[in-house]
């Protein structure tokens, strides 16, 4: 298996010997530090109607969840890789002043799906990405309610990995789109509809027939390489710790992941951390951005 194997991806490389680690020895302990944190993730979740919510400036809730997993995260990350930093939703503003001379680092999303978490839906992840060069090279999408874990690193392969049993998991590799078939776009229920069926009827012009599918958080990213659709664009706002680890996971089972533009997308190299409009697909060899940009 690709998680066995000699790292071919470069700019992993310097990591890697720094650490002395292997690329199996990494992707081991993350998925040690993704086993521990989706245990509390399911705790929290289990007495989710007891926690207190508060309101965050952008009006976001946060919880006890969010916080209690950013710490544990935070903790395991720092003590794996003590020189690199890390680039949390819940960070504090004073640890992220010298972010973009950082030229690496984790990009974290304690609990994506907030909103999801609450309302029971099953609908949330914990994101890991690391980011090399303002490029996003390994992503881990864990789905607590699915004890599943969702990793890839690029240039080198993804897989899906059961909870608890280390590295012995299933490989993910995207293919063609089956024409033969209705294009399936994916979206969230909380986006807006009009903003929905613009996006859908753009591609229907393009491809025919499109159906909608929803999905809440970064599942949506894993839902996307199991087949359940063949694209994903993402026009309205959210930050680049809901975006990291599912670009980098795509991107190392085969898939594609632009910008608007038909850009590999930067991470931490901007004032705002809001990411880019962009646009997931399976197929590699199609360029949805293209179509999607000129309804815009």
């Amino acid at each position: 298996m690709w998680w066995n194997q000699t790292n071919r991806n470069e700019r992993l490389q310097p990591i890697l010997s720094q650490s002395a680690f292997s690329q199996a020895d990494l992707l081991t302990q993350l998925l040690a530090i993704a086993d521990e944190a989706s245990d509390l993730a399911r705790a929290f979740y289990r007495k989710s109607h007891e926690l207190e919510v508060v309101r965050k400036g952008d009006s976001t809730p946060l919880t006890d969840a969010d916080t209690g997993l950013h710490h544990l995260i935070y903790e395991r990350l720092e003590a794996l890789f003590p020189k690199l930093p890390i680039l949390s939703e819940e960070s504090e503003v004073a640890q992220l002043e010298d972010r973009l001379k950082w030229p690496a680092c984790w990009v974290v999303d304690p609990l994506d799906g907030t909103k999801e978490f609450l309302e029971k839906t099953d609908q949330f992840t914990i994101n890991i990405a690391l980011v090399i060069d303002g490029k996003a090279e390994l992503g881990l999408i864990s789905i607590p309610c699915r004890c599943e874990h969702w990793l890839g690193v690029v240039e080198n392969g993804a897989a899906v990995f059961p909870e608890h049993e280390g590295l012995e998991g299933q490989v993910i590799q995207t293919s063609s789109r089956d024409s033969s078939r209705p294009l399936v776009m994916l979206a969230s229920h909380r986006h807006s509809a009009k903003r929905v069926e613009l996006l859908l009827n753009s591609l229907a012009d393009r491809f025919g027939h499109t159906e909608r599918v929803n999905s809440g958080s970064a599942v949506k990213f894993c839902d996307l390489l199991s087949g359940v659709a063949d694209v994903y664009p993402r026009t309205s706002l959210c930050s680049e710790w809901d975006v990291a680890a599912g670009d980098a996971l795509v991107r190392a089972a085969g898939g594609r992941v632009t910008d608007m533009s038909g850009r590999q997308i930067q991470y931490n190299r901007r004032p705002s951390l809001l990411a880019e409009p962009f646009v997931a697909s399976a197929d590699p060899d199609i360029d949805y951005a293209a179509v999607i940009s000129k309804s815009l």
